[in-house]
């Protein structure tokens, strides 16, 4: 007589690695955890870009979660490791560096103004802010990104915007968010770039707008005599 046993499933114990292994996928977190990482590094060179090892930070976070949660179901552990490791260094480090460099990098016998201080006043329907008038004649100090124009290199004469996206993507500032410079100190120049430049000198506030060699800014009411440019 034959007798049927009864079937046993196997238990995901008794299965070969190679089965369980072929279902891993890479972890998408942690993949831009390294992304975000790697690009982090851009923000020592300007404080604009601090944002990023933020985000890899966040990603980090993330992928660490998910591997905790689903252990066995991702790939990409060390990729996370590194780039929140990246993260949290650029981060820091970034930080840091920025605000030393805020606290040491006004000349002796300069003030420290923004763009934030130049802008105009609609209230009173002026195309230029009141505190601008009472720089005039004052020695300043103010940082901001070189707006190219058909000159790009060893500019001794150019435009001074506060906004990164004015300066480098096409954008459209008004009267009161531009600074024209000229650069008084002998045989020197600079060129246009990614990162800010710290401008000092002499400030003049022009009423009556003063024309510029710039198409795309042709008049501007405020002007530094710079005698320091780093």
């Amino acid at each position: 007589m034959n007798s049927t046993l009864p079937y046993k499933s196997p238990s995901t114990s008794e299965l070969p690695d190679a089965g369980i292994n072929a279902y891993r996928v890479v972890s998408k977190s942690a993949i831009c955890c390294l992304l975000f990482g790697l690009l982090g590094l851009a923000a020592f060179i300007n404080e604009v870009f601090v944002i990023l090892p933020a985000i890899a930070i966040g990603f980090g976070i993330v992928s660490l979660l998910n591997f905790r949660r689903y252990p066995g179901e991702f790939l990409g552990r060390i990729p996370m490791q590194i780039g929140l490791l990246l993260g949290v260094v650029c981060l820091i480090g970034s930080i840091v560096q920025h605000v030393y460099v805020f606290n040491t990098e006004v000349p002796d016998g300069y003030e420290r103004i923004s763009f934030a201080m130049l802008r105009e006043n609609p209230k009173k329907k002026l195309t230029y802010s009141e505190a601008a008038r009472k720089l005039d004649g004052t020695k300043v100090f103010l940082k901001g990104y070189v707006r190219p124009g058909d000159k790009r290199k060893n500019l001794t004469q150019f435009i001074l915007v506060g906004d990164f996206g004015s300066c480098c993507f096409g954008g459209n500032p008004k009267i009161s968010e531009v600074v024209a410079v000229t650069i008084v100190i002998p045989d020197k120049t600079v060129n246009h770039g990614y990162s800010k430049r710290s401008i000092a000198g002499t400030f003049r506030f022009l009423e009556e707008k003063a024309r510029t060699d710039e198409s795309e800014v042709p008049v501007v009411h405020y002007h530094i005599e710079a005698d320091y440019i780093k």
